[in-house]
């Protein structure tokens, strides 16, 4: 239960921040759609945080469905294959017009008829820890040798190339080190692993270079670099470096406690998507230093508590795949935290339970299903 109360707590908290944060973006959203006769009624500071809770609901049906889900279902071979295809087709709908939804520079979101829309990128992540678990239990033997060295970076630079067709740096990123994580944990020497990290690389920039050839949608990408090794980019315009900017300010300038719930001003369009990709960021500013280790301390809480309890587990196969979702949950979050700091470029990755999102937030729901599930058929 420890695991579903944690779960609780980042959602409430995410509730909160919302609430808060998306007040400016909620009526500058709602002021555009009655503009253009989108919307009949008067504008709202709320409409990102009723669409929060309407998300939330969602969110809670699809961890009912994964709940009931045996996990033996994710040990066949074919159920994971089928999965994975499915998976893979709503992935590269995203490149037909007509359905496929350009946000941002980012061909990222699929339109379906009477659905919100539906960022297939963040069940493909669920789905590739999946796939690669019973895939790995399958060459576990094989870990150490050439074979599965070369078969394990075919298999990733086809899949990785798709989103890097978007373009999605982001997912690459993280799918490649959960990826190492998992073959780690499958018992592949560090050597192997270095080797894999160093042709990954090697092979992720020859891939980029053709997506970049045949994708005209590179061009912001190459902004978010420029800005982070070079400041003086963007001094003016709000966009990338005004949101960077921004975001220290918020983190960095209200000590211990912050400003106090509701009352921060960096969410007042200083700090763009501030219900999304730099939640951290804009409420930060109103919990300041305690409020974040507290986040922090959730998120670790999750690791401590199922790495302590993992040698109680017997079903292998559900040991990998836990490896995997715990990985997936954390390496984005610290992702999206040392995006908002300044340690790493602009990624575009949400916050797992916290921001503001319908397809990453119901996977984030599942996965720490799926993580319970495993916990509990010990």
């Amino acid at each position: 239960m420890p695991i579903i109360i944690v779960w609780i707590i980042l959602t409430v908290f995410g509730i909160l921040a919302i609430y808060s944060v998306s007040i400016y973006e909620s009526f500058s959203l709602t002021v555009s759609l009655i503009a253009k006769n989108a919307m009949k009624w008067d504008p709202s500071n709320y409409f990102y945080f009723f669409r929060q809770i309407r998300n939330i609901g969602l969110a809670v049906i699809m961890a009912a469905i994964t709940y009931a889900i045996p996990i033996k279902f994710f040990q066949k071979n074919k159920n994971v294959t089928i999965i994975a295809i499915i998976l893979m087709a709503l992935q590269i709908a995203v490149f037909i017009p007509g359905i496929g939804v350009v946000l941002n520079g980012s061909r990222g979101w699929i339109n379906i008829p009477f659905l919100p829309s539906i960022q297939p990128a963040e069940f493909f992540k669920l789905g590739y820890v999946l796939f690669l678990g019973a895939w790995l239990m399958r060459k576990r033997d094989r870990v150490n040798t050439k074979d599965f060295f070369i078969s394990f970076i075919i298999l990733n630079a086809l899949l990785f190339f798709i989103f890097l067709l978007i373009p999605d740096l982001g997912t690459v990123m993280i799918l490649g080190i959960v990826g190492l994580i998992m073959c780690r944990y499958a018992g592949a020497k560090i050597k192997y692993i270095f080797r894999i990290l160093f042709w990954g690389i090697a092979g992720g920039l020859v891939l980029g270079s053709i997506a970049g050839m045949v994708s005209n949608r590179f061009s912001y990408i190459q902004k978010r670099f420029t800005y982070f090794v070079s400041s003086s980019v963007d001094p003016q315009a709000k966009q990338i470096g005004w949101q960077n900017q921004q975001a220290l300010l918020a983190i960095g300038g209200w000590g211990l406690l912050g400003k106090w719930y509701g009352k921060g001003l960096q969410k007042f369009w200083f700090i763009p998507e501030a219900q999304s990709d730099f939640v951290f960021a804009a409420f930060s500013e109103e919990i300041g230093f305690v409020g974040n280790m507290v986040l922090l301390g959730l998120y670790l809480y999750i690791a401590y508590y199922f790495l302590t309890r993992l040698r109680n587990i017997k079903d292998e196969h559900g040991k990998m795949i836990g490896i995997g979702i715990l990985s997936l949950i954390l390496i984005q979050a610290f992702v999206n935290i040392w995006v908002n700091v300044k340690i790493l470029p602009n990624t575009w990755l949400t916050l797992p339970f916290i921001s503001y999102g319908g397809t990453a937030l119901m996977v984030n729901f599942m996965e720490i299903i799926l993580l319970y599930k495993i916990l509990k058929k010990k």
